[in-house]
């Protein structure tokens, strides 16, 4: 987990705590902004009072799992929820002041411990992350974004029976909301979401990066961008400046900025009623001059002349605002919806063909969030449909998965065992006494239980001055009365140490694939090489390992597969590597130097290399029987699948270990699965 992220004391589930401490905190501002303070409750109804009780036990159960530093209250917060869940009967007034005595007067303490925790906390994933810091800050604060985050994840969560944190009110709000409304409309769709932690999580950054563009798009495209700079400096002038310029042709109404009706489009043009303020203006303008002109000298009518300027200069100011804050407003809500349902439509597009891909890559991969962004560029048609005619021939010849499983360093080296230690559970049966109500008598005790009280106690009752003698020992549970115990079986459990030893497994090594495409590799030859370049494919997605395919005839063609760079082009490239032929000759000269190129590199060092063709070729050169042999002494192992029965030896002697696929044998799979177990069991 990146050092950035700050967890929450003691809890290892810092999401969770995170946005259960919001949670906690919208229950607090609900409760509060009904009830500023402690209310009285003789003066609440039966509803009223079940409401708060309701509140103050969704703060308790928000807040159960996660311990907050510096803040011991939240313990009682964790019995009071359990008081208000688990109630004996229905709770008398007392009970409930006593509970509330408890709880209103740290309200402001629990607002500021939850709010402390909230800033403290980032999201773990990088893209949500970089939202929270990172997002245009118009979007709101950094805890309105973090609360965008949370409710996105509740949202998408199937948890029920308890609050959901609401998305922050800001113009994404319905946006996002129908569109999540949307995915819940096919229940086959949502329900597929649902059942895919990754797919849920893609979704997720998917809408607020969204989001994000939407809102910078938004702001690059503003088209009130100059008529909002005007109405900012129109703002700056005096009022005593404002009734001045009424007479100049640059005056206001004819200044403001608009957009010509050619290119208005949804934007409404601007409905202040200028000409009302420049006749009103003009009208203060002329009693102005008159004043003037009479050398009237009155401080009264001067002053409300005045106040009679700025009030209308303040009421134009306001109107201009008003009238552009709504036109704006409304051209965004417009531009936003046009936006939102063009990203709907091609999100849910993306949605079924990702189920498609599922379905043709299922038995490869575990976890298909990271294929969300690896799988883009293979949305096409033609993708799909080489990846379903490659996955109909693997599905149909298990021992190609095989081969593909097989290779790696993991498999060919031998097993190393390590220790490791676990905990192993002992139960233990014994017997032990213990106090019963019937059993073997043991002694005199003290209590109430008549069945049990001695004859001489019960013979109180036989003497009227000793009767309340008797009841009073009844009462306090002190009458003297026979003692009972019985055996009976009795577990514990006790937990030990025990060793036991396991494979070790190290990482298996990147794959090198060489393809021949060649002339007389043309048909069954070239789809079976294909295919298994395809199952090798996979499995280095599976199992992260790089994987690089080398397409060879006279010349070579190349593809490097690194399924962990999260480039999203990966299965673009190999879509576009399963296409290539080259049905020319065939040379696997150039190739083996390119593999061999390869392994001198970092990364593919400790690679293996497979060699798949019908090796109807000439005799590898000397030199390059040469190089594998160096690569070989290093620990390189080079594989051949030969297809059909006319290989070279000579050619094939070079490699470690060689596979025949002989296509005349209807038995052929089943002959490649014993090559295979052999080299296993080796």
């Amino acid at each position: 987990m990146s050092r950035e992220v700050k967890h929450f004391a003691g809890n290892p589930n810092y999401e969770n705590a995170r946005k259960n401490s919001e949670l906690a905190l919208s229950e607090l501002n609900f409760l509060t902004d009904k009830y500023h303070q402690m209310p009285d409750i003789t003066k609440l109804s039966e509803d009223q009072v079940s409401w708060i009780n309701e509140r103050i036990r969704f703060v308790g159960e928000f807040t159960k799992n996660t311990h907050y530093e510096g803040f011991k209250f939240f313990h009682k917060m964790r019995l009071m929820r359990n008081y208000l869940s688990h109630p004996r009967g229905r709770l008398t007034s007392q009970e409930n002041v006593k509970i509330w005595n408890e709880f209103f007067p740290n309200i402001e303490m629990m607002k500021n411990t939850l709010q402390n925790n909230i800033d403290k906390c980032y999201s773990k994933s990088k893209k949500k992350r970089h939202f929270e810091k990172f997002a245009n800050p118009k979007l709101g604060s950094e805890i309105d974004r973090k609360q965008w985050v949370d409710a996105l994840e509740d949202s998408f969560d199937k948890k029920s029976g308890l609050p959901k944190l609401a998305l922050p009110d800001n113009d994404y709000q319905k946006p996002i909301t129908h569109s999540i409304d949307e995915l819940k409309k096919d229940g086959n769709i949502w329900q597929y979401i649902q059942d895919r932690n990754g797919l849920s999580e893609n979704l997720q950054t998917d809408l607020l990066e969204w989001i994000m563009q939407t809102q910078d798009k938004l702001d690059k495209e503003d088209p009130f961008i100059e008529e909002a700079r005007f109405v900012d400096e129109y703002g700056k002038i005096s009022a005593y400046e404002a009734c001045k310029n009424i007479s100049k042709t640059e005056w206001t109404y004819k200044r403001l900025p608009s957009v010509s009706s050619s290119k208005r489009g949804n934007i409404k043009a601007s409905t202040v009623d200028f000409d009302f303020y420049k006749k009103e203006f003009e009208k203060l303008l002329k009693q102005s001059h008159k004043n003037e002109a009479n050398k009237e000298n009155d401080k009264t009518a001067e002053q409300k002349l005045n106040d009679a300027k700025a009030a209308l200069h303040r009421n134009l100011k306001s109107d201009m605002e008003t009238n552009l804050i709504d036109r704006n407003n409304a051209w965004r809500m417009v531009e936003i919806e046009k936006q939102r349902k063009e990203f709907i439509a091609k999100l849910l597009e993306k949605i079924k063909k990702f189920m498609e891909l599922e379905k043709l890559l299922s038995g490869f991969i575990d976890d298909f969030g990271r294929l969300w962004d690896l799988s883009q560029s293979v949305f096409s048609t033609s993708g799909f449909e080489i990846i379903d005619r490659f996955a109909a021939i693997l599905a149909n010849d298990t021992s190609i998965m095989e081969l593909a499983n097989i290779l790696g360093k993991n498999n060919r080296s031998q097993a190393v065992y390590e220790t490791q230690e676990r905990d192993k559970v002992v139960i233990k049966n014994e017997f032990a006494i213990r106090p019963a109500p019937k059993g073997q008598i043991c002694g005199i005790t003290t209590g109430n239980e008549l069945s049990a009280v001695l004859p001489s106690e019960l013979a109180l009752l036989s003497n009227p001055k000793l009767k309340k003698l008797f009841y009073m020992k009844f009462a306090t549970k002190q009458l003297l009365s026979y003692k009972y115990e019985n055996l009976s079986g009795k577990s514990s459990v006790e937990y030990e140490k025990e060793t036991f030893d396991v494979e070790k497994k190290d990482p298996k090594g990147p794959i090198i694939i060489c393809v021949d495409t060649s002339g007389s590799m043309h048909g069954t030859p070239e789809n079976i090489a294909k295919t298994v370049t395809f199952a090798l494919s996979k499995i280095a997605i599976e199992e992260e390992r790089k994987c690089y395919l080398i397409s060879f005839s006279t010349d070579i063609e190349t593809a490097e597969l690194d399924m962990t760079d999260n480039k999203g082009d990966a299965l673009d490239r190999l879509v576009k590597f399963l296409t290539m032929s080259f049905h020319g000759g065939t040379d696997a000269n150039p190739a083996l130097e390119h593999a061999v190129k390869m392994l001198g590199e970092n990364d593919w060092k400790n690679a293996d290399v497979l060699m798949i063709s019908d090796f109807v070729m000439n005799n590898l050169s000397d030199d390059m029987q040469k190089q594998i042999k160096i690569e070989q002494d290093k620990n390189t192992e080079f594989y051949s699948l030969t297809i059909g029965s006319s290989a070279n030896q000579n050619t094939i002697e070079c490699f470690d270990h060689n596979w025949l696929y002989d296509m005349s044998d209807p038995k052929a799979s089943r002959h490649l699965v014993e090559q295979l177990d052999k080299l296993k069991r080796r």
